[in-house]
This record gives C-alpha cells, structure tokens and sequence, in this order.
C-alpha cells in the first residue's frame, strides 16, 4: 500500500517490486489480484497518469508508448487510452521547439539534421517534425 500511496503503478511494475523485496511470488501474485480487483489498481489508470506526465514533459507518442510497452502495459490499453485523451503532439512539438530552439529551425544542414534527431528522440514522428518545420507552425 504504500508503494501505491506515492503513485499510480502498473500492474507488473508493482509485482516486480515486491519480489524484488523477497516475498514470494505467490503471494505477491495474490495480493496485486486483490488489487486490481479492489480497484486500487489500473492499468489504465497508471496509463492514463504516463501519458499526461511525459505530455506534460514535451515527450511524443512514440517515446511514450514504448516506455509503458516496457512497463507491462497491453498495448491494447495504451491505443485506447491515447484515443481517449487525444492528445495535441503538434502543439507539444511546437512548444517544444519554442522551449529549445526559441522556435528557430533555420540553419546549415547539419544543424537542421542534429535539431531533428533531438526531437525524434524525444519520441516524436519524423512526418510529424518535417511538417511542424515546413510549415513553420511555431512561428
């Protein structure tokens, strides 16, 4: 409890902590079914919590997605809840490119294609980042 009482947490995050702390995994496989049957655990909730905190952040879709894919989440839940929020992730890039380039794109090559792999790496599509930059959106 008080592990949840600090955050949301997925269901097989919260079942390797606890047998990262020694408890046998029977029980621990017990007591998180209790969990989720009580309700004080989601999936979708803790899913719901990623997806606003690394919104929030100015990390994109693809980052997102893979890191709750690596966190045990289905992916079928991670879909429906990002359909469910419809995030902005054209105007989280643009705000992120105000933030980190004071939304100046222009350069060499070189420089265009380094600003590129940043923001690729922050998860967002290379369709998605060509079409901010072409249309210059954030200006």
């Amino acid at each position: 409890m008080d592990l949840l009482a600090r955050r949301e947490h997925g269901v097989r995050e919260l079942a390797t902590k606890l047998k990262a702390k020694n408890f046998q995994a029977g029980l621990v496989d017990e007591v998180v079914e209790g969990l989720v049957e009580d309700g004080l655990l989601s999936d979708q909730r803790y899913c719901e919590s990623m997806i606003n905190s690394r919104f929030n952040r100015g990390y994109g879709p693809i980052k997102i997605r893979y890191e709750l894919i690596g966190k045990g989440i289905p992916e079928y839940i991670i879909d429906k809840t990002i359909n469910e929020l419809s995030p902005d992730w054209r105007q989280v890039l643009v705000e992120l490119i105000k933030k980190k380039y004071a939304g100046e794109l222009s350069g060499t090559p070189a420089e265009r294609a380094k600003k590129v792999r940043f923001l690729s790496s922050r998860g967002f599509p290379q369709d998605m980042i060509f079409g901010v930059m072409k249309n210059a959106e954030f200006e």
